[in-house]
C-alpha cells in the first residue's frame, strides 16, 4: 500500500495554547533549529564535532557496536551529559543547555556501555547511577578534570583502592569495596559523578561484588533510553539528515527492545539487551527524513506524527503494566486496580468469554454477506485486541473471530511471567501494518474497540482495516469520546481524541489533537474508501453521567460504521 500522500489528508494547527509539550513543539517547528543537529556550539566537557568523528570512525571499524572503544568513549563524554541535560518527571520533558543530537549519541552509547558490561562477567569494572553515599576512605584525590579511564587505571596502579568517585571535577580514589545494597546520593546531587568499583585487586569474592543483572545498572540504561527518546523531540526535524550515525527509527526500535528485556529480567533476573544498529522498528513510518525537514504545514504535519510515534513508544511500558496489573491473580484487593476490568480480565483467563464488542456485530456480518459470499467462509477481525482475545461469536453458526494487536509479544511475555496458558492468543501485528499480516480483502466485519485512539497515525489504521476488509464488508470503530482530553493527550499512549460533529449533511467522524485534525467521513467518502459512513454518540455502556474536558453530553461513546466501497 501506498501511503506518500496520506499526511496531506491532516490538517495543521498551531498547538500553542495547549502549552507544555506542544508550545515547545510549535517552537521548534516555527525555528527548526540547525544547533540541535550541526552541534557547533561549545559544551562544558565535551567538543561535539570531535565525539562525532571518533563515534563515526569506530561505528565503521566495529558495526557491532560492541568492542571496548564503546566504554571509553562513553566514559569521555558521561559526565558532560549530566552537567548539560536533565529530565523534568513531573512534565515528561527534557532540560538541556547543548546539542540535542549529540546528548542523544551520548546516551546510546552509554547505555551500550553499560549493557556489555552487565553481560561481560570478566570486565573489572562496573558503576553505579550515582556516587554512593557511604564512599570509604580516601586514598589519593586528584581535583582536576580527566577521563575516566586514567583514573581507573590509577586506582589498578594502588593497591589500597577498591573503588573511585570520578565527575567533571575530579578523580577520587577510594578504598571501599561497594556492594549491591549500597545506598545512593539522591538526584542532583553531585551531579555527573558516579561510583566505579571492582571485581578482583583488594575485593574478594567474599566483599559482594555487584551481580550482573544490577538494578542500578538497569535503572541507569533506562534513564539513558528514555532521554535519548525524548531528545528526539527537538531533532525530529534534522536527524535522519545529519552526519550522526543514530536514526529516529533505530532509537525507538531499541527502546522498545528494551521495554521487552526487563519483562525478561523480571521473571527471572536475566538480563539480555544490547543496542543493535540493525534492530528494525515494528510500525510504518508516514514520512521520511525529507518531509519532515520542509518548512510550512507539510513539514510540520510530518514532525507531528513523528513526535506522536516517539511519545507512543515512551508509553509503551505504561500500557504494558497495566495489563500486567489486570492480569496478576495477586491484585484482587489492590486498590489501584479496577476490581470489576480486574475481574473481567480473570474470568476470560478461566472460560475466554469477553465482552470485546457493543453493538450487534452479527447484522452488519449478514449485511455484509449479503453483497458477496466468493470470499469464503464469513470471518471477523477484531484489531487492538488487547490481551484478553476473543474467539468465535455464535451468530447462528459460529465465526471464526482473529484477534490481533501491535503489543501482542509483550502480552506473550506477561502470560509466561505470570504463569498463564490463555485461552485465545492475539497475533502480532499493529493495526496501522495489518496488510503484512492478512490478505487483502480477508474479513466480511473489521472491529476496533478503545484502541485506534492509541495508535500514533490512524488514518493510516483506518487506511489498513479497509484494505482487510471485503468490498461491501463493514469496518466498526466503537471508542470512547474525547478520551485524550481527560489527560491532556499524554495519559498512556492517549494521544488522540475521536469525535461526532454535527453537519449540515449529516454527522461527521472527526479525529482532533492539539496539533493535527481530520474530518475522516470526508475523507473516506471523497477518496472513495467507503461507500457509506454512519456516525454517532451513544451513552457509554459502562455508564457514567460524569462531563469531560471538550465534551457537551457527559461520558459518551462513539460508533462510526464503515461500509467499504465495491
Amino acid at each position: 500500500m501506498a501511503f506518500g500522500a496520506l499526511s496531506s489528508a491532516y490538517l495543521y494547527s498551531n498547538p500553542s495554547p495547549f502549552g507544555g509539550i506542544w508550545e515547545i513543539d510549535a517552537n521548534l517547528d516555527a525555528t527548526l533549529p540547525v544547533n540541535e543537529c550541526a552541534c557547533q556550539e561549545a559544551a562544558p566537557g565535551v567538543n561535539w564535532q570531535k565525539f562525532q568523528k571518533d563515534l563515526r570512525g569506530n561505528l565503521q571499524s566495529d558495526p557491532s557496536f560492541s568492542r571496548p572503544w564503546v566504554h571509553e568513549l562513553c566514559s569521555a563524554t558521561y559526565s558532560a551529559f549530566f552537567a548539560t541535560s536533565r529530565v523534568d518527571e513531573a512534565t515528561f520533558q527534557i532540560w538541556k543547555s547543548t546539542c540535542g543530537a549529540g546528548l542523544l549519541a551520548v546516551a546510546a552509547v552509554c547505555s551500550q556501555s553499560i549493557a556489555l558490561q552487565m553481560a561481560d562477567v570478566s570486565s573489572r569494572w562496573r558503576w553505579t547511577e550515582r556516587p554512593v553515599q557511604a564512599e570509604g576512605r580516601a586514598v589519593k584525590d586528584i581535583l582536576e578534570a580527566m577521563p575516566a579511564g586514567d583514573c581507573l587505571r590509577l586506582c589498578e596502579e594502588h593497591e589500597e583502592c577498591a573503588s573511585v568517585a570520578h565527575g567533571p571535577f575530579g578523580c577520587h580514589l577510594k578504598d571501599k569495596c561497594v556492594t549491591s545494597g549500597e545506598q545512593l546520593v539522591l538526584p542532583g546531587v553531585a551531579p555527573g559523578y558516579r561510583t566505579y568499583y571492582q571485581r578482583g585487586g583488594p575485593c574478594t569474592a567474599e566483599d559482594g561484588v555487584e551481580p550482573v543483572s544490577s538494578p542500578h545498572h538497569l535503572s541507569e540504561i533506562r534513564l539513558l533510553m528514555d532521554a535519548a527518546v525524548r531528545l528526539l523531540d527537538h531533532v525530529v526535524h534534522c536527524l535522519d539528515k545529519s552526519d550522526w550515525p543514530f536514526t529516529i527509527e533505530e532509537v525507538l526500535a531499541n527502546r522498545m527492545e528494551f521495554t521487552a528485556a526487563t519483562l525478561h529480567a523480571h521473571r527471572n533476573g536475566e538480563f539480555y539487551f544490547r543496542w543493535s544498529r540493525s534492530q528494525r522498528f515494528l510500525l510504518p513510518v508516514t514520512c521520511d527524513a525529507a518531509s519532515r525537514a520542509t518548512v510550512g504545514d507539510a513539514g510540520a504535519v510530518c514532525r507531528t506524527l513523528s513526535r506522536l510515534m516517539i511519545r507512543w513508544v515512551r508509553g509503551l511500558d505504561s500500557e504494558v503494566g497495566f495489563w500486567h496489573a489486570l492480569l496478576d491473580p495477586s491484585n484482587a484487593e489492590n486498590p489501584e486496580v479496577d476490581f470489576s476490568s480486574w475481574r473481567s480480565a480473570q474470568d476470560w483467563l478461566l472460560s475466554g468469554d469477553i465482552t470485546w464488542h457493543y453493538g450487534d456485530i452479527c447484522t452488519f456480518l449478514a449485511a455484509a454477506r449479503g453483497h458477496t459470499t466468493s470470499y469464503g467462509r464469513p470471518r471477523v477481525l477484531n484489531a487492538g485486541s488487547g490481551p484478553l482475545a476473543p474467539g468465535r461469536i455464535d451468530c447462528g453458526d459460529s465465526v471464526t473471530v482473529v484477534a490481533s494487536d501491535g503489543l501482542a509479544r509483550f502480552y506473550l511475555q506477561l502470560y509466561d511471567i505470570l504463569q498463564h496458558d490463555p485461552p485465545v492468543v492475539p497475533l502480532q501485528c499493529p493495526t496501522e501494518a495489518l496488510h503484512h499480516c492478512f490478505p487483502q480483502h480477508h474479513f466480511d466485519v473489521v472491529h476496533m474497540r478503545n484502541s485506534l485512539d492509541h495508535a500514533n497515525d490512524p488514518l493510516m489504521g483506518i487506511l489498513e482495516l479497509i484494505w482487510v476488509a471485503r468490498p461491501g464488508g463493514w469496518v466498526l470503530l466503537r471508542h470512547a469520546r474525547n478520551e485524550g482530553v481527560a489527560g491532556h493527550f499524554q495519559l498512556g499512549l492517549h494521544q488522540w481524541a475521536f469525535d461526532v460533529e454535527d453537519r449540515a449533511d449529516g454527522r461527521h467522524f472527526v479525529i482532533w489533537s492539539p496539533s493535527l485534525r481530520v474530518d475522516v467521513s470526508d475523507w473516506l467518502l471523497s477518496s472513495g474508501l467507503a461507500a457509506e459512513v454512519k456516525a454517532e454518540r451513544r451513552p457509554h455502556p459502562a455508564g457514567g453521567e460524569e462531563e469531560l474536558p471538550g465534551t457537551a453530553d457527559g461520558y459518551s461513546f462513539l460508533y462510526c460504521n464503515s461500509r467499504c466501497s465495491k
